[in-house]
């Protein structure tokens, strides 16, 4: 039967939670006993806290990626140790939490142990609950395992085929053994991340196992992680990085982290509260130094700047590019967990600025800008007759061809309707006078039905309330009503 798990502490209160959308939780504390349980329940608002399971679930071709977020904090004085998180999931557009099932005597259904020793800290499975959550210690590693997971993506997904995944990089994998029907769709380094199989008749996958192995974090320091530039001692939020490519304009991924580190250096603070410093780097001598990776993969970040990258890393370097890396506390006794994350310009010395192709264009009617999606950009307008630096090739947006504007030699991101500066070709219905205004006539010349005419941009309104367009690639006032096409 599908539960709720609560463990009641003298101290907390610990939750094994299963709602249909929310992510689901297990908690467990130091001092556990008997478990409550309650069926399908939904958006508690009781304060339970300590082991929770949780994860954000995307779905691609029938993947869906199961992502456990898990944060063990170590023992601090006389407040235990506790392990907390969640699991969602979704599938074919249904949200689904983890569904999780007691383990003996209504605990928790998880499992922790040292990695050192193998020495049981929790173990919600054994017929006597082993509770020594008090012997967690920060920086120190353990190995967590949760039983009967499973999850219920609804009766319209009966008898799917689904492909569950670990994230890349995640310390947890699925281990035990598989439901029935079910098996190992990928294995990375020797461990199951990735599992298929149909879902049942009512949509539900349940019985599965995952493990992973976490440090312990220190929920006495409440320090970030803060960068530093090396050559000025000062916190920084943001970076700059000169690099130099090859004899080929080129570049590899390998040696863009490197240029990071030689000059920003991540590090927290762990003095306590009380303890504190002016803030500078180097005027505080109790602080932790952490690795700064990228944020996510290079090669992705890279490709989403139009940048492509080939099998041995190397990609044709831009004069100027960015890229996100971040540092996380983590794997050390004061370690908390926290990170921080910020983007860094690469500037490649021997490689010119480029400068977008452009040509002048005169605007024939008053124009505004537009962005990439045709949303108007602010209440500025180009007015006719005035010129435009533009890209010399139109670009289609919902239907309708745009220029985008040029600005000191880049593409500046909004676009003019091609229409009030090239003008559309319109044919006339009838015989049709040139005007120059309401009453009188530009010139003699009578345009005969059938011709074809360029207007540009909308219609004007005149004083006698009838519209015309504007015709010829000039600033006379030539203006044709707009009736006769």
């Amino acid at each position: 039967m599908k539960k709720n798990l609560r463990i009641v502490s003298a101290a907390a209160a610990a939750l094994l939670a299963v709602a249909p959308v929310a992510a689901s939780a297990v908690s467990v504390n130091a001092a556990d006993t008997t478990a409550t349980t309650t069926a399908n329940a939904t958006n508690s608002n009781q304060d339970y806290s300590h082991i929770n399971l949780n994860g954000n679930v995307t779905s691609t071709n029938n993947v869906t990626n199961v992502n456990p977020s898990f944060s063990l904090t170590g023992a601090a004085g006389n407040v235990a140790g506790n392990l907390t998180g969640s699991i969602s999931a979704t599938f074919n557009g249904t949200s689904a939490t983890a569904n999780l099932f007691n383990g003996q005597n209504g605990h928790a259904n998880v499992k922790i142990t040292s990695a050192t020793d193998n020495s049981v800290i929790y173990d919600g499975t054994a017929s006597t609950v082993v509770n020594n959550l008090n012997r967690l210690v920060a920086g120190q590693s353990y190995n967590v395992v949760v039983n009967s997971v499973g999850f219920n993506f609804g009766a319209n997904n009966a008898g799917k085929e689904v492909t569950l995944a670990m994230p890349k990089n995640s310390p947890f994998s699925f281990t035990g053994t598989l439901p029935t029907g079910w098996t190992a769709a990928t294995t990375t380094n020797g461990n199951v991340t990735a599992i298929k199989g149909k879902l049942d008749n009512n949509g539900t996958v349940n019985g599965l196992t995952i493990g992973g192995k976490l440090t312990a974090l220190d929920a006495t320091n409440t320090n970030n992680v803060v960068f530093y530039n090396v050559a000025t001692g000062q916190p920084a939020t943001s970076g700059n990085v000169d690099v130099v490519a090859n004899a080929n304009g080129q570049l590899n991924v390998s040696a863009l982290l490197p240029a990071v580190q030689s000059s920003y250096v991540a590090v927290q603070k762990v003095l306590g509260a009380n303890n504190n410093t002016n803030g500078g780097r180097d005027d505080n001598p109790v602080v932790e130094t952490y690795a700064i990776q990228a944020s996510s993969d290079i090669a992705d970040q890279l490709k989403a700047e139009g940048i492509t990258v080939d099998a041995n890393g190397n990609f044709n370097a831009k004069h100027s590019f960015t890229l996100k890396v971040k540092s996380t506390s983590e794997g050390k006794a004061t370690s908390n967990g926290k990170s921080a994350e910020m983007t860094v310009t690469f500037t490649t010395a021997n490689v010119a600025e480029e400068v977008a192709p452009s040509v002048s264009k005169t605007i024939m009617h008053n124009a505004y800008y537009y962005d990439k999606d045709a949303k108007r950009v602010g209440t500025d307008k180009l007015t006719r007759y005035n010129s435009v630096t533009v890209s010399p090739k139109t670009t289609t947006i919902s239907g309708k061809a745009y220029y985008e504007v040029v600005e000191n030699g880049k593409l500046s991101g909004k676009f003019i309707n091609a229409d009030n500066i090239d003008g559309t070709k319109r044919t006339l219905k009838h015989n049709a006078y040139v005007y120059k205004t309401s009453k009188k006539r530009a010139n003699k010349v009578v345009l005969k039905k059938g011709d074809t005419v360029v207007t540009y941009g909308g219609t004007y309104t005149f004083k006698n309330g009838k519209q015309y367009y504007k015709i010829g690639n000039n600033t006379d006032k030539t203006y044709v009503k707009a009736s006769n096409f």
